[in-house]
């Protein structure tokens, strides 16, 4: 499954770069804003109960039915509601009818999320379907906009494309479901069980929700303050970013059954599992952020065109909410296997409170660079917040010794990716990777212990 989310993660990016080419930065910056609020409402009537309900079904596969019909129910009158409330805020704030039938559109992913079926089989563990489905997806709206969308004219047919490929891969999943279960009957009645398994959610609702606004709140907030142009030029090294903190996911998801496994076992074992992980992401990150800084032109001179200069000192700073925000996450991640998400929901709500806010001052003050700074103090603030609270519980890694290596040998890192630059930005990221890996590999600081581990975790 994994697998699949990084090829369609790696696909999405593709054509996130295309259609920022192809719409120019006013264009793009309609469709970014539009798709990152409806994305926030999606997240309401997404999270939280797939979570919870994927958990149930693994535990009891007999509540299946049950657990769909409820859910569905509960799904479809958010989601209605939601899209109703959408379509109303936009005829108020938009003065174009292209900007209100773009949000429109897009507010049609609530729908599509709502009749969503991926967490029966999740918690089945019949990720092989699941992972079809998404492909389908991803191939649908890949293809569509490369096929629709030629230039800003056609910007109608990138959220048509988007939900075409969701309601495609979502009628395979259906179709799979109605063999084994028959169709669902959605009713908002429910058990007392079954109303203890949703209030169950919450806690996970709320670290989801948080997650999400922290990663996100930076770029509404742009939107709401800056013209179209500025907001894609803004958008388009923000998703970048994204993409690539989507690794950062995958990873926690991977690692936390074993940090769950491990701290029951022993205090000793559970922080010795986290000091590795903690250097397989300092390790594998700290470079990247490095490199996005120091190769910030010329990767988006290559990746946007000439349209977007200017925004590689958004790169440069952006670049590193990557490790700051997967670390910080892992560290909540940490703190939910030690049954202490109390204290992380809490550090994760505070976090999403100031975001907001703080993007909009910095923003005023600095114009857009002081946007994408206010995210990096935010994930400096969460990770050391996170930190200080595993040390409490003495389940704290030993952090100073995961920085060296990764430090020292990004320093060699840097001349090399500046020579190699003058030819080719693409010569100098291999350069640079080459340079990288050689200083650890004198330094003997190559994680290949803690790799094997992780994926004998997985296993």
């Amino acid at each position: 499954m994994s697998v699949a989310e990084v090829a369609c993660r790696a696909i999405s990016m593709v054509v996130t770069l295309a259609l920022a080419q192809r719409l120019g930065r006013a264009g793009y910056g309609r469709v970014e804003f539009s798709f990152n609020v409806v994305f926030w409402l999606v997240l309401l009537v997404r999270e939280g109960l797939d979570v919870i309900a994927t958990r149930e079904i693994a535990r009891h596969p007999r509540l299946i039915r049950p657990l769909v019909n409820h859910i569905l129910a509960i799904r479809g009158c958010l989601a209605a509601a939601l899209l109703t409330g959408l379509v109303a805020v936009g005829v108020a704030c938009f003065s174009e009818p292209t900007e209100r039938l773009i949000l429109a559109l897009y507010g049609l992913m609530l729908l599509t999320t709502a009749i969503g079926l991926d967490f029966v089989y999740r918690g089945l563990e019949r990720m092989g379907l699941v992972a079809v489905s998404l492909l389908i997806r991803t191939a649908i709206y890949a293809v569509g906009v490369g096929l629709l969308v030629s230039d800003a004219s056609r910007i109608a047919w990138v959220p048509i494309c988007l939900v075409g490929g969701e309601l495609c891969g979502i009628a395979l999943v259906w179709g799979f479901y109605v063999r084994s279960h028959g169709l669902p009957r959605p009713t908002l009645r429910a058990s007392r069980a079954m109303r203890t398994i949703i209030r169950r959610g919450r806690p996970v609702y709320l670290i989801q929700i948080s997650q999400a606004v922290i990663g996100s709140a930076d770029l509404l907030v742009v939107g709401v303050l800056s013209q179209w142009a500025d907001v894609g030029l803004y958008g388009a090294p923000h998703r970048v970013v994204s993409a690539v903190l989507t690794f950062g996911i995958i990873f926690r998801q991977v690692v936390f059954p074993m940090l769950a496994r491990t701290w029951r076992s022993s205090a000793s074992e559970g922080r010795k599992a986290l000091d590795g992980m903690v250097r397989v992401l300092m390790l594998g990150l700290l470079p990247v952020a490095v490199g996005a800084s120091v190769l910030a032109e010329p990767l988006i001179a290559l990746l946007l065109g000439p349209e977007y200069r200017g925004a590689g000192l958004l790169l440069a700073v952006g670049a590193w909410r990557i490790p700051l925000l997967t670390l910080a996450f892992l560290y909540q991640t940490a703190l939910i296997a030690l049954n202490r998400e109390a204290a992380g929901v809490r550090m994760l709500i505070g976090a999403a409170i100031l975001v907001a806010p703080l993007t909009a001052a910095l923003r005023l003050q600095f114009g857009l660079v002081g946007a994408s700074a206010s995210v990096v103090v935010v994930g400096l603030t969460l990770t050391a917040c996170g930190y200080r609270r595993l040390a409490v519980e003495g389940r704290a890694p030993a952090w100073h010794h995961h920085l060296g290596p990764p430090l020292l040998a990004s320093a060699a890192m840097v001349p090399a990716c500046l020579l190699l630059a003058r030819w080719h930005v693409l010569p100098a990221v291999a350069g640079g990777a080459a340079a990288y890996l050689l200083v650890l590999a004198a330094l003997k600081a190559l994680p290949m212990a803690e790799i094997r581990t992780l994926l004998r975790g997985r296993g």
